[in-house]
């Protein structure tokens, strides 16, 4: 997790840089190229554009826009595959040269793009800002149960079950028992299989909680039944009521899932933050200030670097490239938490946890 802050942080960085930039016209290039898309494909609607840009009035924005499109085609000769999540690739005169950038994203780019315009198109990208864990979404009755993972803003439904418990029936006396038992042992079956799923698929630690609905009573009974692995259980954070139990379900659980997300990831970072405010104030095992954790990194005694999103870029750059070089945990910290601004103001922004403390 450490690693990937430090690379959104990077990817970040990246997106605010391509956002700053303005043409002086419909000038600047925008290409994004699907993981599984025809590498050759692109670069033929790409010679079509250079051809059309022929047709702009203004010589220096004509000249441009072609230079900007002959720097993305010998970039892509010799590509034969797009990178695993596809790319992003923007070019574009940027203070007297046309230069060429390219972004590897941290997901999969959905959308094949061409777009020439007075600025960077980066809204594909924007959606992959924020730190990304896995959650497993679940909605269950005693009909079906529907399985998901959502990351970011993507949710991925990878399994819906039916059971073959019986419907209502109107016998009675031993008929009634009978069928009633019949019931049992088939919801009984039928929550062995959900629980089977749940501890294949949620046991792992990419999936940071779980998010279990459903209408009415029936995910009671079976949360409170013994068909989860212990770690799977502890990550159920929140059982809200669905009015459905398929990919309507599914849909209604994501929506009731942003706060409880949120305010999982607010408490992750506060705890941290509490634990680093504790140590420093009591001489402990933590250490702040850019000299002092810069020694720190340095002779390998610091143990995880805390940095905030807000220091200036040049020492961001200077610690992170320390804590990769020692093999340093990274935590990049936001300041959107009332904790995340007490850490910037009362520390500037840089803190470690220490391995050991100097001896005096």
């Amino acid at each position: 997790m450490a690693q990937e802050s430090k690379e959104m942080y990077e990817f970040r960085k990246q997106l605010k840089f391509l956002k700053k930039q303005r043409g002086q016209g419909t000038e600047l290039i925008s290409v994004y190229i699907r993981p599984d898309s025809n590498v050759n494909e692109t670069s033929n609607r790409l010679r079509d554009e250079y051809g059309q840009a022929a047709n702009i009035k203004s010589k220096s924005t004509r000249k441009n826009v072609q230079t900007a499109i002959d720097r993305i085609l010998t970039m892509l000769k010799g590509v034969n595959k797009p990178p695993e999540h596809g790319v992003a690739i923007f070019a574009g005169m940027i203070k007297n040269n046309v230069e060429l950038f390219n972004i590897i994203p941290p997901d999969d780019i959905a959308v094949s793009i061409y777009r020439c315009d007075s600025t960077f198109f980066t809204d594909p990208l924007d959606d992959m800002y924020e730190q990304k864990d896995s959650y497993g979404l679940v909605v269950m009755d005693r009909r079906e149960a529907t399985f998901a993972l959502l990351k970011g803003k993507k949710t991925t439904v990878f399994k819906h079950i039916t059971s073959t418990v019986p419907g209502k029936h109107h016998k009675g006396g031993q008929s009634a028992m009978r069928m009633q038992r019949l019931i049992e042992q088939a919801t009984h079956e039928f929550f062995v299989e959900i629980g089977e799923l749940c501890n294949l698929s949620f046991a792992g630690k990419e999936v940071k909680a779980i998010i279990f609905g459903g209408p009415g009573p029936t995910k009671f009974s079976f949360l409170n039944g013994d068909y989860l692995f212990n770690n799977v259980r502890v990550k159920i954070k929140s059982t809200p009521d669905t009015s459905y139990t398929d990919e309507f379900g599914i849909r209604e659980v994501q929506e009731k899932a942003s706060d409880v997300i949120k305010d999982l990831e607010v408490a992750a970072e506060k705890d941290l933050l509490d634990k680093f405010l504790k140590e420093a104030v009591t001489n402990g095992l933590a250490t702040y200030g850019f000299n002092e954790v810069k020694t720190a990194l340095e002779n390998g005694q610091a143990d995880k670097l805390l940095i905030s999103e807000g220091v200036d870029e040049a020492k961001i750059d200077e610690l992170t490239a320390i804590a990769e070089q020692r093999g340093t945990h990274i935590e990049m910290i936001s300041e959107e938490t009332a904790e995340g601004q007490q850490f910037r103001l009362a520390f500037a922004g840089i803190g470690a946890f220490l391995r050991y403390k100097t001896q005096q």
